[in-house]
């Protein structure tokens, strides 16, 4: 959720070097969406509720969709980087990214604490 494509956006700037650009959706309930078409759709709002709404959907017959409301500001970022990835991502940063303090502050928050 959060009506942007998330994993275009961080590949802009992991991989280009460069702010996000064209990455904005108008919003839409996917949920209800899926309902629309005949399907069955769920929306995950609270992590503590992601295993159980998991499950009702695996369980389900037929088309399901499963929307998560997600950190925007979290990247989807492999577990090790490379030093290319890393420069390019600051560059998209000092290039102007959109919300860059808050998204190197959730970057550092998460470095923390996995050193604790």
């Amino acid at each position: 959720m959060n009506n942007t494509l998330g994993q275009i956006k961080w590949e802009q700037m992991v991989f280009l070097g460069n702010p996000e650009y064209g990455v904005k959706l108008h919003p839409i309930d996917f949920a209800l969406f899926a309902k629309a078409c005949g399907g069955t759709g769920f929306m995950i709002e609270n992590p503590e509720e992601c295993g159980s709404i998991l499950d009702r959907a695996l369980a389900t017959p037929g088309p399901v969709i499963v929307e998560a409301v997600v950190d925007p500001y979290e990247p989807p970022m492999p577990a090790e980087i490379t030093t290319d990835q890393a420069l390019k991502f600051a560059q998209s940063l000092a290039k102007g990214q959109p919300k860059r303090m808050k998204i190197a502050t959730t970057i550092a928050e998460d470095k923390i604490r996995e050193m604790i």
